[in-house]
């Protein structure tokens, strides 16, 4: 009895074990969000290892990736899938447009590099945009678009008016609550 107790314990561990190494692995990998779906749940499909490569074809807002899966090439449309996983970080298509996910928490918080004329060229500047739910469009952070976004959150709606001063304070970040100041005011003013 005290032996297959033993024998027990031990292959739950091996379980548990393997379970996290499994969860670690898919965190880390590098792959493609089919469905909205399988972003939440993290599942990701075409999951690449060394040898296969994701072409995003961003230039010219491109409509397709591409990728060398199991050595064989495949093209998926970007209307057609949700995003992509790389380099430990999401990323959501919308009209062919890649976006950076930087918070999900309450509602959706989005980057994205974009070429800003400047000077006599034109130079990568850091937007930053939100959608209330992954079926919600996405819309430039702005105090106007967030006052516009949330009609039925007085408190939330003032705060904001209230404390930052420019759209581009939106975006500040508590080091030390390890948040948007943003969230914070969206969840201190929730159930109000």
């Amino acid at each position: 009895m005290k032996t297959s107790i033993k024998v027990l314990i031990v292959v739950m561990v091996i379980c548990i074990q393997g379970i996290r190494s499994q969860a670690q692995s898919t965190k880390n990998a590098t792959g493609i969000y089919l469905n909205e779906q399988d972003y939440k749940s993290g599942k990701l499909s075409y999951a690449l290892d060394k040898n296969d490569k994701l072409q995003l074809n961003g230039f010219l807002n491109g409509k397709h990736v591409a990728l060398i899966y199991q050595g064989k090439k495949i093209k998926l449309s970007k209307s057609e899938i949700f995003g992509y996983r790389q380099n430990n970080q999401d990323f959501r298509f919308c009209q062919n447009q890649t976006y950076k996910i930087l918070d999900t928490a309450g509602f959706m918080l989005y980057s994205s590099q974009q070429l800003t004329q400047q000077g006599k060229g034109y130079a990568p500047v850091e937007r930053y945009f939100y959608s209330i739910s992954t079926a919600n469009p996405l819309l430039s952070l702005t105090i106007e678009n967030m006052d516009k976004s949330f009609p039925n959150r007085a408190e939330f709606r003032y705060s904001i008016q209230n404390y930052f001063r420019r759209d581009a304070d939106l975006m500040a970040f508590d080091k030390a609550d390890n948040q948007y100041e943003i969230k914070y005011l969206y969840f201190e003013h929730k159930h109000s």
